[in-house]
């Protein structure tokens, strides 16, 4: 059960509900956080050690992460909806229906699992469309036929973690995140180099790595929840053979514009990619490593957007909707103030931080570190509005809004932020730069719309307690 706020009239009062609110979310949300990194460890655990082998390694390393990967986060974005009406269910003291929604989210994971495996299978015959590099498309499409095997376990897995993170119960996501980062680690150093007797597969041996740090995530979540006393009660794992489709049709009906909403924000990053790629081998290298870097630091305001949408949501379906206010500004606060530092620490440390994934003073990489240093203080100011549209959709999926907050995201990441990249880059002759130009323009659009959303759908919430919840539905 979350921790609740009480609502109190003085000013000595309302500051206390915030730092109430703001600590509430810091103790869900730091598990998610942390666990998150971990896991885009696994990641930049994937390019600094590909960075070591021969050129095109790096580039078809991060080409082949963002083709293996954006099938799966679509998928997941569907099934964020576990988190939604899970807590939802759990704010209005239903258990029984929190069973039901953990349970038919396994069934829904399995049944996205299939079309998310043939789109992975499908996309190596593609890759000579966007690319003539022989070199770099037999790498990716080594890499991403090793990967598949780990859909299934990735999406069972997503699940069984929402299931918990709707109950607080979220420090285990932590120790399953390291564990398989070590896995990841270890798989890698033996099969990307050959040691100790292993096959030397190169990038190939990084989809290998995937599929099993999947498998073991899945493994270690699935005897949790059957031995852990607070999870084990709800028997989310039991009578799994029973499709609900009542259920199964809600968790689709709010987490499909959640999955939209990613494939847009997908397609924009992809989109760079695949602009970078069009450049060049040194440009792509160097949009990699910037992606990287700022891909550490957006785990933690992922991780507050995560508890947002379990605070919303919980105090929504408790039909306090002035607290659920506060939960999600306290959480939007939370993310800027991170993704500020985070951006402060590119611009003074930038040379620094591109030396994590390859070797800065070989004069073989002074075309990449040159790309690399023009376009990281770019990623440095969207850091702030990156962390703001994150915790912002966040906060709207706990009231269940997430269709308009959908149109909103393709506005601010393809008909600004894709048209932005394009006309900077190819027509005005930008280059890399136009290209993380048009990122810093589109997430500027889809955090300030999302932010207003919130603003209005929650005070109109605020203002008209319980009869506003049907206005949520309707928006």
């Amino acid at each position: 059960m979350a921790e609740r706020s009480t609502i109190t009239g003085s000013a000595d009062g309302n500051r206390a509900k915030w730092a109430a609110e703001i600590a509430a979310t810091v103790r869900l949300a730091a598990p998610i956080a942390l666990a998150f990194l971990a896991e885009i460890g696994i990641v930049v655990a994937d390019a600094v050690m590909a960075g070591k082998l021969e050129s095109p390694a790096l580039s078809a390393e991060g080409l082949g992460s963002h083709l293996l990967f954006t099938p799966q986060l679509l998928a997941m974005g569907v099934l964020s909806s576990i988190a939604a009406l899970g807590a939802n269910a759990d704010g209005a003291d239903d258990p029984a229906m929190v069973t039901r929604v953990a349970r038919q989210g396994l069934w829904l994971a399995t049944l996205l699992a299939m079309p998310v495996m043939a789109v992975i299978a499908l996309t190596p015959f593609g890759l000579h469309w966007v690319s003539d590099d022989s070199d770099m498309i037999g790498m990716t499409s080594g890499m991403l036929r090793a990967g598949i095997w780990g859909v299934p376990a990735l999406l069972w897995y997503t699940s069984l973690r929402n299931f918990s993170t709707v109950l607080h119960k979220t420090r285990i996501v932590v120790i399953i995140s390291l564990v398989s980062l070590g896995v990841a680690i270890c798989s890698n150093w033996l099969l990307l180099y050959g040691n100790l007797g292993a096959p030397k597969l190169g990038v190939t041996g990084v989809g290998v790595s995937w599929s099993l740090a999947s498998w073991v995530q899945l493994g270690i979540m699935w005897a949790y929840v059957r031995r852990e006393p607070l999870l084990a009660r709800y028997r989310v794992l039991s009578n799994l053979l029973h499709a609900d489709a009542r259920v199964l049709k809600d968790l689709f009906h709010v987490g499909w514009p959640i999955s939209m909403s990613y494939a847009f924000e997908t397609a924009m990053f992809l989109a760079s990619t695949l602009m970078m790629t069009m450049l060049g081998r040194d440009d792509v290298g160097a949009h990699t490593v910037v992606i990287s870097i700022s891909s550490v630091s957006y785990m933690i305001p992922y991780g507050v957007s995560q508890a947002a949408t379990v605070r919303v949501g919980f105090f929504t379906g408790a039909a306090n909707p002035a607290s659920a206010r506060t939960a999600g500004f306290a959480a939007i606060v939370l993310g800027i103030i991170w993704m500020t530092m985070t951006g402060a620490a590119m611009l003074v440390f930038p040379r620094f931080l591109i030396g994590l994934y390859f070797d800065a003073y070989d004069p073989e990489n002074a075309a990449q570190l040159a790309v690399a240093l023009l376009i990281i203080p770019i990623g440095a100011l969207f850091q702030v509005v990156d962390g703001l549209q994150c915790v912002a959709i966040g906060a709207l999926r706990g009231l269940k809004d997430t269709r308009i907050p959908m149109i909103m995201c393709f506005i601010g990441y393809c008909a600004i932020g894709i048209a932005a990249s394009l006309l900077l880059t190819f027509v005005l002759g930008l280059g890399a730069r136009g290209v993380w130009l048009g990122l810093l323009i589109g997430l500027t659009a889809s955090g300030g719309l999302l932010t207003l959303r919130f603003q209005i759908l929650s005070r109109r919430l605020a203002e008209d307690g319980r009869a506003g919840l049907a206005v949520v539905s309707r928006a």
